[in-house]
């Protein structure tokens, strides 16, 4: 998602002397999420048409399931990134489709239709390794190694 209002503000915070000392000291203190954030997709779609990549700044995430050893993911999109995957789904129907989370594939499916919710769900995930992917796309951390 485009937020084109902090560059915005940026550009127009550096008129201001204060704020040209501080953003140096801003941009060190980024958190490994920001930092991750800006180079790193979390959420990679694979088709034989293309590849969709989500920042943590396109999704939240979520642990679905009860099962001691094993979790799920749930993976809410925003607007915009809704509408890509919802372009991508339709370009992609009854062809295979890769998801990847954190660089690990999780999911292998054919696309029966175009998906316009802004949804998707991995398959069975080690727990640990889930709990870890959901605070990687919830931009808490770096993604697990």
């Amino acid at each position: 998602m485009q937020n084109l209002g902090n560059k915005a503000m940026i550009r127009n915070s550096r008129k201001d002397p204060v704020i040209n000392k501080l953003l140096p000291l801003v941009i060190l203190l980024a958190s490994p999420a920001f930092a991750q954030s800006a180079a790193e997709p979390v959420v990679r779609f694979t088709g034989f048409l293309g590849d969709l990549r989500f920042m943590p700044t396109d999704v939240r995430a979520d642990l679905v399931g009860s099962d001691d050893d094993t979790r799920q993911i749930a993976i809410a999109m925003g607007e915009e990134a809704t509408q890509a995957f919802t372009q991508f789904t339709t370009t992609h129907v009854n062809q295979s489709v890769n998801l990847f989370v954190c660089s690990e594939q999780v999911l292998s499916v054919t696309i029966q239709a175009p998906i316009d919710t802004g949804f998707a769900i991995t398959g069975p995930i080690d727990a640990d390794l889930a709990i870890e992917m959901v605070d990687a796309l919830n931009g808490l951390q770096e993604c697990p190694n």
